[in-house]
């Protein structure tokens, strides 16, 4: 039980770790900020410390026989160390399904930063169009392209 509390407590500050610097990297996202490279560069050695920490608990599992820590805690007896281990496992299931969110969120903002910049070359290149967004490039421009293509 001891190794399981140790796995999950792991788990649970690695996932807070994480949850942290997303939140940076959002914010830093939102205000074009150039702390975001500092920020990116924070990130890969937390998700291997993870990926670290998840083979651990893979092999755990396997070595007691259980699919998962939810089915491993349920067939252990009532004690203090199961109590500890429900809630740190709570715990790291709610940082994991926060991470989700901010993931999707930080990837949102990525691609509106990706179609922003995609814009502005197009706008700074000056390409042709027409009054509608579908309508074929102007006659006689030189360009083929219209303002609102996605890729320059």
């Amino acid at each position: 039980m001891d190794e399981a509390i140790a796995i999950l407590r792991e788990q649970t500050v690695l996932c807070r770790q994480l949850l942290k610097l997303f939140g940076e990297l959002s914010e830093a996202l939102k205000i074009n900020s150039l702390a975001m490279n500092d920020t990116t560069k924070k990130i890969p050695p937390v998700i291997a410390q993870l990926n670290k920490n998840s083979a651990q608990a893979q092999e755990f599992l396997a070595g007691v026989g259980a699919e998962n820590f939810g089915k491993f805690l349920d067939a252990q007896p009532e004690s203090l160390q199961r109590t500890v281990a429900v809630n740190l496992l709570r715990q790291s299931q709610s940082l994991q399904t926060q991470l989700r969110r901010l993931t999707e969120a930080a990837n949102r903002l990525t691609a509106n930063g990706s179609a922003f910049v995609a814009f502005s070359m197009n706008v700074l290149s000056r390409t042709a169009a027409n009054s509608t967004y579908g309508a074929e490039a102007q006659t006689g421009s030189q360009r083929g392209r219209r303002i609102f293509d996605a890729n320059v």
